[in-house]
């Protein structure tokens, strides 16, 4: 991932697909990290790539 920050929608396409619900419940338990720019909601692209090392381990494991 080269983008240092990603919207939901586009953090939501970068992890398969997912629901804007499932975003903000990786978001609460701490898997992606939000960041607030006035009012704009985003998301680090280094928290979805430690999101997809993780998943990858697990299912490697």
């Amino acid at each position: 991932m080269d983008e240092p920050f990603l919207s939901i929608p586009q953090a939501q396409a970068e992890l398969g697909g997912i629901s804007r619900a499932n975003a903000y419940n990786l978001i609460n338990r701490g898997d992606l990290e939000l960041v607030k720019l006035g009012r704009k909601s985003l998301i680090t692209g280094r928290s979805i790539n430690r999101l997809k090392n993780k998943l990858l381990e697990q299912i490697a494991a």
